[in-house]
Order: C-alpha cells, then structure tokens, then sequence
C-alpha cells in the first residue's frame, strides 16, 4: 500500500504520545499528596476523578493495542483491508482512523451486534499489559 512509511511514522508518533501522556498520569498520581482528613465530597470528587483516570487509560490500552495490530497489519501486508470482509478500507477512513481493523459497512454490523450482546467494541478487543518500564522507555 502506498504510503505505508507515513502511516507508519504516524502510528508511531500517536503511540509515543499515548505513552507519554499515560507516563505524565502516572507522575501525577504518584506525587499526589496524600490527605488524612476531608468531608464527603472531597472524598466523592477524589474518587469520581480517580475513576475518570481509570476510564481514560482503559481506553488509551485499547488504543495502543490497535496501533501495535496496525503496525503489524502493516508488516505483513495486510494493512488497509477488512478483518471481517476482505475488502479495502475506505482511504479516507483510514486517514481519520489510521488503525481501523474494519470497513465502515463491517464496523457499524459489529457495533449493532455487540449492543444487541450487550458489550461494547471495546470488551471484544484483547487487551495487552502495557507495563512502567514500556512507559518509561517513552522517555528516551
């Protein structure tokens, strides 16, 4: 596929800055300090931000996971056709969503069947580990 050396920096690049910005999360919770008294709703407001942080890295593991598979499909040739279908994924969606696994047709069937299942898109997609030291090698 034409183009694969730019998609490539750019998958990349969106990696290298999930990474950072889960790394800064990271330095801001460890030098939280730490408090021995509060009322109800510092105690509320505390933890509604700690479960915000918990949903935002959820989905950031998520993304990693699909721009690693991305970089892969890339790899072996594979990049820029329908998991589900086989066809060619739309330029212009690939542009937008430059690790998208399905074509737009195959996306919204897999959508309405995981609603009707009761799961989003983002129970069915693997999960990977990222660990401290993946983060911190972010750095170098």
């Amino acid at each position: 596929m034409k183009g694969t050396v730019t998609l490539k920096k750019n998958l990349l690049k969106m990696r290298e800055d999930i990474l950072k910005d889960m790394d800064e999360n990271i330095k801001n919770v460890r030098s939280a300090p730490e408090r021995d008294v509060g009322d109800f709703y510092d105690d509320v407001d505390i933890e509604k931000d700690r479960q915000m942080m918990h949903m935002l890295g959820e989905r950031e593991r998520v993304k990693l996971v699909a721009i690693d598979s991305a970089l892969e499909r890339i790899e072996d040739g594979s990049y820029g056709i329908c998991e589900e279908c086989g066809c060619d994924i739309n330029k212009k969606r690939l542009k937008v969503l430059p690790f998208a696994r399905y074509c737009v047709a195959c996306q919204e069937e897999l959508e309405k069947q995981a609603a009707r299942d009761g799961e989003s898109m983002e129970d069915k997609m693997l999960y990977k580990d990222v660990s401290i030291t993946d983060i911190e090698s972010s750095d170098e």
